[in-house]
C-alpha cells in the first residue's frame, strides 16, 4: 500500500518545501520507497530533487515529473511502487491543493508561531476539515525561547488545531542543506535539525501504521 502525504498552508513562507523535502529523504533514508510530486509552480520541490540526483550516496527520492497529468492519474500509477508519496502544493486555497488535500491519506500543515500565520492558518485548518482528512500542523521556525510562541501555542490549543509532536526550529543549516540536494540532518547527523526531523518521521510512520511495512535500511 502507498501513503500519500500532501503539504499545504495557504500562506506563502512557511516552509513547505522544506518540510517535504527534509521529510522525504528522512523516510527514503530509513529504507522506505519515497516519490515527490511538486504541484507549485515554482517547482523548489523539483529543484531540490534535481540536485539531490547528483549526490552520492544519498537515499534516492523518486521524482514524477508527469505534469500533463492529472494528480489522481500521477498518484494511481504510483500507488503500489512507492511506500511514500510526498505531495508539494502551492501557497493556495486553489482547486490544486483542495484535490490535493482529498487524495491524501495525512496533510502536513507548517506554520510559524506568529499572530499573523496563526489568522493566515485558519483558512487551511478549514480546507483540512472539509477534506475529512487526517493532518497536522507542524510548528516551523521555532524560537527557543519566546513568550509569544507560548502564547501562540495555547491559541492553536484553544482552536483545536491538531499540532505535530516535533517542532521544527529556526535553524539556518534546513535552507543551507537543500541549495545542494541534502537535508539538515544529511549535512549535520548529529545536530538538532536532524533529531527534530527524525521526530516527525516517527509520528508519520505511526500514524501510516501497517500499511507501510518497514524495511531495513
Amino acid at each position: 500500500m502507498t501513503f500519500v502525504i500532501t503539504i499545504a498552508q495557504r500562506k506563502g513562507g512557511a516552509g513547505k518545501t522544506t518540510l517535504a523535502a527534509h521529510l522525504s529523504a528522512e523516510l527514503a533514508g530509513r529504507g522506505h520507497t519515497v516519490s515527490a510530486i511538486d504541484l507549485d509552480e515554482q517547482r523548489s520541490f523539483t529543484a531540490w530533487a534535481h540536485r539531490r540526483r547528483k549526490q552520492a550516496g544519498a537515499a534516492a527520492v523518486a521524482l514524477d515529473e508527469e505534469t500533463r497529468f492529472s494528480l489522481g492519474y500521477r498518484l494511481s500509477k504510483l500507488k503500489g511502487r512507492a511506500d511514500f508519496v510526498v505531495v508539494d502544493t502551492p501557497p493556495s486555497t486553489c482547486r490544486t491543493v483542495e484535490g490535493a488535500m482529498r487524495a491524501a491519506d495525512l496533510i502536513l500543515a507548517p506554520m510559524q508561531l506568529s499572530p499573523l500565520d496563526l489568522d493566515a492558518s485558519l483558512p487551511t485548518a478549514r480546507m483540512i476539515g472539509a477534506s475529512l482528512r487526517p493532518g497536522l500542523f507542524v510548528v516551523n521556525r521555532a524560537p527557543p525561547r519566546a513568550r509569544i510562541a507560548d502564547i501562540i501555542r495555547s491559541k492553536m490549543i484553544e482552536s483545536r488545531l491538531p499540532v505535530a509532536k516535533s517542532d521544527i526550529g529556526g535553524r539556518a543549516i534546513f535552507a543551507e542543506s537543500l541549495a545542494t540536494g541534502l537535508t539538515a540532518g544529511e549535512a549535520d547527523p548529529s545536530g538538532a535539525g536532524a533529531r527534530e526531523i527524525e521526530r516527525l518521521a516517527d509520528q508519520v510512520i505511526d500514524l501510516a501504521g501497517a500499511r507501510i511495512a518497514a524495511r531495513p535500511a
